[in-house]
């Protein structure tokens, strides 16, 4: 039986989603992260609701999600691929390399970008035709997370030198908008 999600980071507002700051158009440097907007962070969670082994433990191989398989949630094409970024002691976070090890797939609708993945885990090469279900890489922490977890957004495609500055799309998982307090089945 799989192990429950919480939504830590999800929906339309900035109670509940860190990432909508980003559509603030007064801000320039946002402009390049937009397509994140309506992203989703999800973490494992026990039956008992818990995600670490332990109180906030620096390992990330101490949480639940910690090289949790991550896959494609629609076919597409690869248009990123990033790999080899190190996973971050917690809550230590990489500014620098915002998504950290990150695929990101052009689908039919959207392009869908799913991050923070450990190094040496992403299996996929840009340009790759990936069919839904194909196993991508898996949960790390790599890139500005003060924790492991699983960051999915979807997006317009984003302009050139900014790939993940495209117009924010929302999402569905498990039929339902995600917001943060939601206990999800894998996504």
């Amino acid at each position: 039986m799989a192990q429950p999600h919480l939504v830590v980071n999800g929906g339309s507002d900035f109670s509940t989603n860190a990432h909508f700051f980003t559509l603030d158009a007064s801000e320039p440097r946002l402009r390049d992260w937009r397509g994140q907007s309506y992203g989703v962070d999800l973490v494992q969670i026990d039956g008992l609701g818990l995600r670490a082994k332990g109180l906030q433990p620096a390992d990330p191989r101490a949480y639940r999600i910690y090289d949790a398989h991550v896959l494609a949630p629609c076919a597409g094409r690869v248009v990123l691929a990033v790999d080899g970024l190190p996973d971050m002691q917690v809550p230590e976070m990489d500014r620098a390399h915002m998504a950290g090890n990150h695929v990101m797939l052009r689908c039919e609708q959207a392009d869908v970008l799913l991050g923070h993945l450990s190094p040496g885990s992403v299996r996929v090469r840009v340009g790759d035709a990936i069919a839904a279900g194909v196993w991508l890489g898996s949960v790390g922490n790599s890139g500005n997370t003060g924790e492991p977890h699983l960051h999915v957004h979807a997006q317009r495609p984003g302009p050139v030198g900014a790939p993940l500055g495209g117009d924010p799309l929302p999402i569905l998982l498990d039929g339902r908008f995600p917001v943060r307090g939601d206990r999800i089945g894998s996504p």
